[in-house]
């Protein structure tokens, strides 16, 4: 489930808005809804998947990804998003 979320996380990451707002976006079937905010230099997105059941917060900075994916450690760069083909811009 957690290298699933890993690109849908990457789709978030393209997808979040710089402003803060509720945001929903679908990846293989499972609804992500999340905010975004700009804060210190780093993106943070908080929200949920699966029907409100898991929780995650990723902090999107120059060249990673880091957070939490079901309260579990979640780490990835922007490199690894590019890579499987999708576009990111770092903030």
């Amino acid at each position: 489930m957690i290298k699933t979320f890993a690109l849908a996380a990457a789709a978030l990451v393209v997808a979040a808005p710089a402003v803060a707002g509720a945001e929903t976006f679908k990846h293989k079937g499972v609804e992500y809804n999340y905010t975004a905010e700009s804060k210190d230099g780093e993106q943070i997105l908080r929200g949920t998947a699966y029907s409100g059941k898991v929780p995650f917060e990723l902090r999107v900075r120059k060249k990673t990804v880091e957070g939490t994916f079901n309260n579990k450690p979640v780490t990835f760069s922007l490199a690894e998003a590019k890579k499987a083909g999708i576009v990111v811009d770092a903030q």
